[in-house]
């Protein structure tokens, strides 16, 4: 065709069209009639619509079989993998084969790799209360209380009717003396969730909370929230706390003589008896202390708490007391030898009683049997500040500073006695305002730390921390 000649019209036959497409086709439109290209959008969008429920399912078969073949992990169906609403079918077997192996790594002693693989199954499924529950376990032995805490209290969202769960709450917190979140717990996160426990009949939630609000705001708020519970008052169960709580206000006579009621109601009830014993020689009633404590050893001989009732109520160690406290005590030792929490309360009592002899020997007995995690030295330390040997006290606080820093610092408020004992007034007051500071949000330690220092003679340094008072400018 020569360049020069006219182009010719185009042709008007719908014949001379391209052939149609699966996707689309030409039309003729207008006059003088148009060729126009019209998309097919239903072809399209089903072939789109093709391309991706086949990419989809190619996809979820993918995942579905690494799952399964590749990481082995049972329970995982297809059609859970598929359907988006069944995928947390999926997540729950997955945390459950996490906890599995959480399980197996903690019993292997691979600490670590149990708690990361534990969260791990925590994570993937947060309703998984058997996930949680052994999580939190974990951080309580590793003495993470703060987050085993944690750890339990993220579950209320998703299991808060469950009692295994408000029972390892309440627990955790009374071990760990956090009393303040064991308030919040009961009174505030589960009601929010529409569970109150506070309302039931359940004695030792009730009693939980009363501890808690004693340690928190003192035997008058405490004796205000025990009355709040119907029938609490006349329960046995009961009779140690609010026996204490009278004790606290002043109220001692009746203390004794309701733990003497609830003795008689129930003979059997350890705690009751070592209430009685407690009572009995805080009120300074000696033979009634030590006629209940042989009564409490001959009932319950190898019982801790009737042992230690039995060494305290003899603890004259003279006269008619000398001998049977030496055959308890001895055989207190024997018995518990390497048993550092049993040993751990006898050098507390002890330091209280100012027995350095026994406390001296039970740091030694820590060093034989490698015990060095439990503050036997303190122990030791603190008999001889009760017995106002200050000048070996401190010799032997040097020592256990260069041995044990870790433990010195831990038991600063006997680091502040020994300085006040010594004369060191100055250093002994930067110590207490240093606590004051820490303990500005945890009564309950300051509470215990205030007991510490009046039962040890130095109420001027409980009262600087309790209330900011003046420098102590002598000794006790």
């Amino acid at each position: 065709m020569n360049p020069q000649d006219p182009i010719p019209p185009i042709r008007m036959d719908p014949a001379a069209l391209p052939a149609p497409k699966w996707w689309g086709r030409y039309v003729l439109e207008g006059d003088p009639p148009q060729r126009r290209f019209v998309l097919n959008w239903g072809s399209i969008i089903t072939a789109i619509c093709s391309v991706a429920l086949a990419s989809y399912l190619s996809a979820v078969t993918a995942l579905w079989g690494y799952y399964s073949v590749r990481r082995g992990i049972p329970g995982i169906r297809w059609v859970d993998v598929v359907l988006p609403p069944r995928f947390s079918h999926v997540q729950d077997a997955i945390g459950a084969f996490y906890l599995t192996e959480a399980k197996e790594a903690w019993a292997k002693r691979e600490y670590s790799k149990g708690i990361v693989t534990a969260r791990a199954a925590v994570v993937k499924s947060p309703a998984n209360l058997d996930a949680r529950l052994f999580l939190a376990d974990c951080w309580r032995q590793a003495g993470r209380y703060e987050e085993a805490i944690r750890t339990l209290r993220d579950g209320i969202k998703y299991n808060a009717s469950d009692s295994r769960l408000q029972i390892a709450l309440v627990e955790i917190c009374l071990v760990s003396n956090r009393f303040t979140d064991l308030l919040a717990v009961l009174r505030t996160d589960l009601p929010a969730m529409g569970v109150r426990l506070l309302d039931g009949s359940d004695r030792a939630i009730q009693l939980a909370e009363v501890r808690a609000v004693l340690e928190v705001s003192g035997a008058a708020e405490a004796a205000r929230a025990a009355g709040a519970h119907p029938g609490l008052v006349d329960d046995p169960a009961a009779a140690p706390l609010l026996a204490r709580i009278d004790r606290e206000t002043g109220r001692k006579e009746q203390a004794l003589e309701h733990l003497r009621t609830a003795r008689e109601r129930a003979p059997k009830d350890a705690a009751l008896q070592d209430a009685y014993i407690e009572t009995a020689l805080d009120m300074g009633k000696a033979d009634d202390a030590r006629t209940a404590s042989e009564q409490f050893f001959a009932e319950f001989p190898r019982l801790v708490p009737a042992q230690l009732r039995f060494i305290e109520a003899h603890g004259s160690r003279k006269g008619r007391d000398e001998s049977p406290w030496a055959a308890v005590t001895l055989g207190f030792l024997a018995q518990h030898r390497r048993e550092p929490e049993a040993l751990s309360q006898l050098g507390s009592l002890a330091a209280s009683k100012g027995w350095s002899d026994l406390a001296f020997l039970l740091y030694e007995n820590s060093l034989e049997e490698n015990l060095m995690g439990f503050p036997f030295a303190t122990y030791y330390v603190a008999s001889l500040v009760k017995t106002g040997d200050f000048q070996e006290a401190d010799t032997a606080l040097r020592e256990l500073s260069i041995r044990n820093g870790a433990q010195v610092q831990a038991a600063s408020y006997l680091t502040a006695m020994v300085d006040w004992g010594v004369g060191r007034e100055s250093e002994a007051a930067q110590i207490i305002q240093q606590l004051r500071r820490e303990t500005e949000n945890d009564p309950h330690r300051r509470r215990t730390i205030e007991d510490v220092l009046r039962s040890f003679g130095f109420p001027k340094a409980a009262d600087q921390l309790t209330a900011g008072g003046p420098q102590p400018t002598g000794k006790k």
